[in-house]
C-alpha cells in the first residue's frame, strides 16, 4: 500500500503573504526554510508527494489561473532540481461561501484522486498551517502536522518519519508494555520488577538514543525467569516491528568495542531477519542485585530471536557488575549503528531483509 504525504502549498511549501493570504506573483514566491530536504527525507522514505490546496475564486479577477500556474510551475521546478518530485496537485478553486463539497477540511479530491485505492493509513499524514488541515487528517483518518512558529519543517519530519512500535504481551505469568521510538532522544520509562535489569534497560534508551518505555508485572515472586526472557521478546519484537521493511538502514554494527573499566564487549549485528545469537562469556557472581547472572545469556538469545538478529558478542573482565552493564551499553551502541536510516534502498542484494 502507498503512503501518501499529503502537503499543502500556501503557508506549507511556500510563504503565504500576512496581508492578503494570497501569492499573487513570482516575486511573491519564497519556499519556507528547509522544505526542500524535508520533503527529500519523506520521498526517500517512500512516499508519495501529494498537494492539496485552496485557492480562493481561482480563475477570477481575483486569482487568475495563469497566476497560479506560473507559481506552480516554477516551484516544481526548483524542486525537481533537488529530486523532490510530486505525484499530483488537488485543488478546489471554490471561495468558502460557495459550500462546496470539494474544499478542504472535505475529503472530496483526495477520495476522488485514490478512486477507492487502499493506502497505508498508519504511515500517511497530512502537513499544513492551519487547522482547517489537521481537520482533514482527521476526516481521513490520518495523522497530521501543523506548522507554526513552534512546529518546523525539521520537527515535523521527524515526528512523522519516526519509526515506533507498540507490543503489549500478556501471559499468565507475566503482562508486558513495551513502546520504542527508534529516532527519539533516549527517554526511558523502565518499571520490569527487576531494578538491576531496570537499570540495564535504561541504558539502551540512553545509549541507542531510543525513547523507551518498558513496563512488566511478572511472577518475580516464584522467580525472575519469566520476567526477564518475556521483557527480551517483547523487546525484540517491538525493534523488529519499528524498523518495519528496513529499508535505508545500515543493517549491519562492524567492529563495535565498547569497554567499562577493566571489561570489553566486542560486538557485531546483522540485522539480516536471520536469527543466529552467540555469545561468549563466563560470569563469576550468581547474582548481582535482583538479577541472576546466568539469565543475561538467556536474554541475549531470547532477544535475538525475537528481532531475527544476527549478533556475536564477547565479554571479558572481572567485575560481574561492569561485565553485564558493558553488554548493554555495547548492545545499545550497537543498535544505534545498525538502525541508523542512511540511505533510501534495501541493503541486500535479494532485495529483502
Amino acid at each position: 500500500m502507498r503512503k501518501i504525504a499529503f502537503l499543502d502549498r500556501d503557508g506549507t511549501l511556500i510563504i503565504e503573504p500576512p496581508v492578503t493570504y494570497q501569492v499573487n506573483s513570482l516575486d511573491e514566491m519564497v519556499l519556507l526554510p528547509h522544505v526542500i530536504s524535508s520533503l527529500k527525507k519523506i520521498s526517500d522514505n517512500g512516499y508519495d508527494l501529494v498537494i492539496i490546496t485552496n485557492q480562493d475564486g481561482l480563475g477570477t479577477d481575483a486569482n487568475p489561473a495563469f497566476i497560479y500556474n506560473n507559481i506552480n510551475k516554477k516551484m516544481f521546478e526548483i524542486f525537481a532540481s533537488e529530486d523532490v518530485h510530486f505525484k499530483s496537485v488537488l485543488c478546489c478553486p471554490h471561495y468558502l461561501a460557495d459550500n462546496c463539497n470539494c474544499r478542504k477540511p472535505k475529503t472530496k479530491l483526495i477520495d476522488d484522486y485514490l478512486k477507492g485505492e487502499k493506502i497505508d493509513m498508519e504511515k500517511s499524514f497530512v502537513v499544513g498551517d492551519r487547522d482547517s488541515d489537521l481537520e482533514l487528517a482527521k476526516n481521513l483518518g490520518i495523522r497530521g502536522f501543523k506548522l507554526d512558529e513552534n512546529n518546523s519543517w525539521d520537527d515535523v519530519v521527524k515526528q512523522a518519519l519516526s519509526r515506533k512500535a507498540k507490543v503489549e504481551r500478556a501471559t499468565k505469568e507475566t503482562k508486558i508494555l513495551v513502546d520504542i521510538n527508534l529516532d527519539g532522544d533516549g527517554k526511558a520509562d523502565i518499571k520490569t520488577g527487576l531494578n538491576f535489569f531496570d537499570h540495564m534497560l535504561h541504558q539502551i534508551a540512553k545509549h541507542g538514543s531510543f525513547d523507551l518505555t518498558i513496563h512488566c508485572d511478572g511472577d518475580t515472586e516464584v522467580d525472575e525467569h519469566h520476567t526477564i526472557e518475556d521483557v527480551a521478546i517483547a523487546l525484540g519484537q517491538a525493534l523488529k516491528d519499528a524498523l518495519g521493511d528496513k529499508k535505508g538502514i545500515e543493517r549491519y554494527s562492524h567492529e563495535r568495542i565498547i569497554v567499562m573499566d577493566e571489561c570489553k564487549c566486542e560486538i557485531g549485528i546483522d540485522l539480516s531477519g536471520r536469527a543466529h545469537p552467540v555469545l561468549n562469556i563466563e560470569l563469576n557472581r550468581e547474582y548481582v542485585g535482583d538479577f541472576p547472572t546466568e539469565m543475561l545469556s538467556h536474554f541475549f538469545h531470547s532477544f535475538a530471536i525475537a528481532s531475527a538478529m544476527n549478533i556475536h558478542a564477547t565479554l571479558t573482565g572481572e567485575n560481574t557488575h561492569h561485565q553485564i552493564e558493558c553488554f548493554f551499553k555495547a548492545l545499545a551502541k550497537s543498535l544505534k549503528d545498525a538502525v541508523k536510516v542512511v540511505s533510501n534502498q534495501i541493503v541486500s542484494t535479494k532485495g529483502v531483509l
